[in-house]
């Protein structure tokens, strides 16, 4: 049964940890320590105060603008925190609804953390970041072969030919569109088939190209960008990845 308190507490852990995994993303495509140094300040590069850093409120309180140099924040930060909260709030529905354990709520956390730091990291620089599909393809191998025990060797060939697949797919893709889609879609699409698992990867994939898809005919549409523009596909692969784990429940 779903326990409002648990999830309560996972929506605030999340919305702590939201502004780190935001954080993480710029840090990482600019080759920064995100682990010992401060956070600072995006336009003027003032280190920011405990005060500064309370999610949302810290926002709501300064009017979306820094302390020190009065420039704009930007609203992906809020949104990230919120976000990480609702993520959590979903990892632990997720879990209830189909009767699995604690070992598999933690499992869903690291990669819908990971999945956040990629799809900021894609939206903001155009580019997945390679270090995390790296860490998050071991650590799906390693959690489900260990721990969560998905992986196994009656069900292993299945596993690795379903990932060949996926590879496969992605780099005829990229070769047929000639630049349309990059090879970091492609090392995503490898570590979405690795954290769902088979068959899970190819419903996930699906989600994500009917809804990449989708967006791109209305931005067409409205005209928000022209046909040549680029558009980050990675949140898409990404919220096909939850979609496949919400179609599991019904």
């Amino acid at each position: 049964m779903f326990d409002w308190a648990v999830g309560t507490t996972l929506f605030i852990l999340g919305i702590f940890l939201g502004s780190f995994l935001n954080v993480v993303s710029d840090r990482l495509y600019r080759k920064e320590n995100f682990i010992t140094d401060r956070s600072k300040c995006d336009s003027c590069g003032h280190t920011l105060e405990a005060k500064n850093l309370i999610p949302i409120l810290s926002f709501i309180i300064q009017k979306g603008k820094c302390t020190f140099c009065h420039q704009k924040i930007s609203l992906l930060y809020p949104i990230s925190e919120i976000l990480t909260g609702l993520s959590f709030l979903l990892a632990y529905y997720i879990t209830i609804e189909l009767s699995y354990e604690i070992n598999f709520l933690i499992y869903l956390l690291v990669i819908f953390s990971l999945f956040l730091i990629i799809s900021f990291t894609d939206y903001k620089f155009y580019e997945i970041p390679f270090e995390i599909i790296v860490f998050g393809s071991i650590f799906s191998i390693l959690y489900r072969t260990l721990i969560l025990k998905t992986i196994t060797l009656e069900n292993l060939f299945a596993e690795t030919l379903s990932v060949i697949l996926v590879f496969a797919f992605f780099y005829l893709i990229i070769v047929l569109s000639k630049g349309g889609m990059g090879g970091g879609d492609l090392k995503l699409a490898c570590f979405i088939s690795l954290a769902v698992g088979y068959p899970a990867n190819i419903s996930a994939l699906y989600f994500g190209f009917i809804l990449g898809g989708l967006f791109g005919i209305l931005v067409l549409l409205f005209k928000l960008k022209k046909l040549k523009s680029q558009i980050p596909f990675g949140p898409f692969l990404i919220l096909g990845a939850v979609l496949s784990f919400l179609y599991s429940i019904f």
